[in-house]
């Protein structure tokens, strides 16, 4: 029977770690191409132990989740009847990186007493002699490079269906090399030695990357069946998309992993590298492609505060009209100070991770020491604010390179302080100090993002620029002159974006001695 016509067992498991003397299976599943439906089951672990954290993350399998799970037993049964239904006698199960899955199946049967009802064929074997310059041979790669899409494969069923896509795949090219039966696929590869990669291989036409223009623009990378797997910006479309294929050597895996599945580009030239990150950051919007990381919404929120910083909402509104900030802990330490000068009593949580309070009382009355200030003179944010957009200024004053870096990490600072060491007054103190500084350069960026939203920016220099923004996005024709008071009213991430994107880029320029103007 030719093996396009074989009936197989595709078969994938989910396991707490990686080997089954320390790791349990956690999940199942299994299907044939005689059925639409994969069967998939969590099974029940031993003494009910939990779902190890770092499984929770790779798999999206909870302890929740396992109300549901069934004793192996029950499932090895379900399994069991699923092949004398579906698949018949002598059956052959199919699995990539069979390697993995082996001891584990290996281990269940001789556990139950049973003998492994079917053979293993890997297609990760298969494939390391068919296509051994291929960039990658994982699972995801290698089922994009068929035209599998290429959505998230955390779970056993994703695991069989991308199997499947793989064997149908793997089973055309074998008889391309008249291999057409399982008896013929077994000689061949026991005869086939593994073959080390020479040069990577892609399925994307050099022609079509070579033929590409030296403009700035943005690119899609495209796979077979036209889904768009990733979206980037370029000063050069042909220098940056062409960088992708060069070197052999530690290449990052991910970017290795996608480039497998690319079989076409989609290109959008513009005027200026500017304008190609607006793009950018557009197109990643409306097509989500699952390449990208940043600039994706996902559940992210901004945040807009009342005059008084007393409220928050995730939109702007009429009460609500000071921000965006990236989300709501944004003013979150000095929100607390404030909150806790004025009920007398200070936050155990001011700093993110819990300290002393009398501990953080003693480093505040330092920190006004230090500087002549009266303890309760900071009830309100504002007066936070004020003090700290002081001090920045002057920081921009000796330093202005150090203030504009400050200014650009605001959106992702963290406290990189070790939690092990005891801290002093003296530590707490300069915490407050650094933490004015921080949400004043903050509340400054807010400034700067929402004057852009309606602006004429005008560019000089080695690139010429003139573009017009309004209600967050280019236009064409001259600006109102009355401006809603409101600007970010009726938007969110995607605009929120936009503006930080065009932020960066006008810095960029700055530092690269462009003169922009803004009206």
């Amino acid at each position: 029977m030719s093996l396009k016509k074989k009936s197989v067992l595709f078969l994938d498991l989910q396991t707490t770690g990686a080997k089954p003397d320390s790791a349990n299976i956690l999940e199942i599943a299994w299907g044939s191409l005689q059925s639409e439906t994969v069967e998939s089951f969590l099974v029940q672990q031993p003494e009910d132990q939990p779902v190890p954290r770092r499984i929770q993350f790779i798999t999206g399998i909870y302890d929740k989740h396992m109300v549901d799970a069934r004793p192996l037993p029950e499932v090895f049964s379900s399994l069991k009847e699923y092949i004398k239904t579906q698949v018949g006698e002598e059956t052959l199960a199919v699995i990539h990186f069979a390697q993995f899955e082996k001891p584990f199946l290996i281990d269940a049967y001789e556990k139950l007493q049973e003998t492994m009802p079917f053979s293993i064929l890997c297609t990760h074997e298969i494939a390391k002699r068919l296509f051994p310059n291929l960039p990658t041979r994982g699972i995801k790669g290698l089922a994009g490079y068929f035209g599998c899409p290429s959505g998230e494969l955390k779970r056993a069923a994703n695991h069989v269906q991308a199997t499947q896509v793989i064997w149908q795949g793997l089973t055309t090219a074998l008889e391309e090399k008249g291999i057409h039966t399982v008896e013929e696929l077994h000689q061949w590869l026991q005869e086939t030695p593994k073959t080390a990669r020479s040069k990577y291989e892609y399925p994307l036409p050099k022609e079509k990357r070579l033929s590409l223009p030296k403009e700035p623009g943005i690119y899609r990378m495209m796979s077979r069946w036209g889904e768009v797997l990733y979206v980037g910006k370029a000063t050069s479309l042909h220098d940056r998309v062409n960088s992708y294929f060069r070197g052999q050597k530690n290449r990052d895996t991910r970017k290795l992993e996608m480039l497998t599945q690319v079989w076409d580009l989609h290109v959008t030239t513009v005027g200026s590298p500017l304008e190609a990150a607006l793009l950018e950051t557009d197109e990643i919007k409306r097509l989500n492609p699952p390449y990208n990381v940043s600039l994706k919404v996902g559940r992210r929120e901004l945040a807009f505060f009342n005059r008084d910083f007393t409220s928050s909402r995730t939109e702007a509104d009429d009460e609500h009209f000071i921000g965006p900030f990236s989300n709501a802990m944004a003013l979150d330490s000095i929100l607390r100070l404030s909150a806790s000068l004025a009920a007398e009593s200070f936050d155990e949580n001011m700093f993110y991770e819990p300290l002393d309070a009398e501990l953080l009382k003693e480093g505040f009355q330092l920190f006004c020491e230090r500087h002549g200030f009266e303890m309760y003179e900071f009830t309100s944010v504002r007066a936070i604010l004020a003090v700290g957009l002081n001090w920045y200024r002057k920081l921009k004053d000796e330093d202005e390179e150090e203030a504009e870096e400050l200014l650009e990490e605001t959106e992702t600072i963290e406290e990189d302080d070790d939690v092990e060491v005891e801290l002093t007054a003296e530590d707490i103190a300069d915490k407050f100090e650094r933490h004015f500084i921080r949400s004043a350069a903050t509340y400054l960026r807010t400034k700067k993002l929402t004057a852009l939203m309606n602006a004429h920016i005008q560019v000089s220099g080695e690139q010429k620029i003139d573009l017009r923004i309004h209600n967050g996005h280019i236009v064409k024709e001259e600006l109102p002159k009355t401006i809603n008071k409101c600007p970010w009213k009726d938007h969110s991430v995607d605009t929120y974006d936009r503006m930080t994107v065009l932020y960066t880029e006008l810095n960029k320029l700055r530092s690269q001695d462009h003169i922009v103007e803004m009206s």
